[in-house]
């Protein structure tokens, strides 16, 4: 048996779940994947997956294996790119995002890449909540604020703006705040994502200030904090790459515009065995594009 098939096999029914998947996403029967990792695994000595009649578990063994593995596949890739006659990209690129910008930004983006690129195939999976890269089997994940994980590569993308908004329904009922310091007499929405939920950042005549907000609401996704939002039932502080139209169509009124907030930044973070890979090079620089010129319009 091909020691690389067998690495193949192995690393899509870890990133798949299921030899079926696994064996769908290679072109290939279940019962060759089964017997491409079987063979694998006689050839290094050793069990590589837990498997019971439900379930399916990575070793201690096939935890350190399938880095190896992952980075051996994406160096192979990277050399046979070099002498690729066609010059095209082809392959797969596994992408994390979150709910609302992924469903947006992302997935639009995401279809005129492969507009551009035919031979390529976007599988995207939206989420608010962070990943694990190497676990779930991402070539890349798109975030939104500041990051801390040192061993990502990680690239700034664009940037979006803190904006504190509510409804007209909301605005006739309870009036506008003047101040930051007024949001103490209002509903406040909050989102969970930020480091103090109970405090909103302001730049106060050139001074920064966290300023106590309060309320009934709390969530840990900005798409969720927008429906009482919308529904007038509070004052919401949200990244402005979550609005969509609801400004321009004036669903939403933007409050306190002259005290501005945080400018947070969009960035892609990747494991360093995918920044080999052309076909993500390609993808992040196209989605830094796409950012940027969305900011624009």
């Amino acid at each position: 048996m091909d020691r690389i098939d067998g690495m193949q096999s192995f690393v899509a029914v870890v990133e798949t779940g299921s030899f079926a998947a696994a064996g769908q996403r290679l072109g290939i029967s279940n019962k060759l994947v089964s017997k491409r990792v079987a063979g694998l695994e006689n050839q290094l000595g050793m069990s590589l997956l837990h498997r019971t009649t439900r379930s399916m578990s990575l070793t201690h063994e096939g935890e350190r294996y399938l880095e190896g593995a992952r980075r051996v596949l994406a160096e192979l890739e990277h050399l046979e790119s070099e002498f690729d006659s066609t010059g095209g990209l082809k392959g797969t690129v596994r992408v994390a995002a979150p709910l609302t910008y992924g469903d947006t930004a992302v997935a639009y983006a995401a279809n005129r890449f492969v507009e551009q690129h035919p031979n390529v195939t976007i599988e995207l999976e939206l989420s608010d909540h962070y990943v694990d890269l190497a676990k779930g089997g991402f070539d890349i994940a798109i975030r939104i604020g500041n990051l801390s994980d040192s061993s990502l590569i990680v690239r700034k993308l664009g940037e979006t703006s803190m904006k504190v908004v509510a409804a007209p329904t909301y605005l006739e009922k309870h009036g506008a705040p003047d101040h930051p310091f007024q949001l103490s007499d209002h509903v406040c929405i909050r989102d969970a994502n930020n480091p103090d939920p109970n405090r909103w950042f302001f730049n106060i005549d050139g001074q920064q200030a966290l300023v106590p907000v309060a309320g009934p609401f709390l969530a840990n996704s900005p798409p969720a904090c927008l429906v009482p939002t919308r529904a007038g039932l509070g004052v919401f502080m949200c990244p402005d790459v979550f609005l969509g139209d609801d400004l321009k169509t004036g669903r939403l009124i933007e409050l306190l515009s002259g005290f501005p907030s945080r400018t947070l930044p969009i960035q892609s973070v990747q494991l360093p065995s995918a920044f080999r890979k052309s076909r993500v090079k390609v993808f992040v620089e196209f989605m830094s594009r796409e950012i940027r010129e969305a900011a624009t319009e």
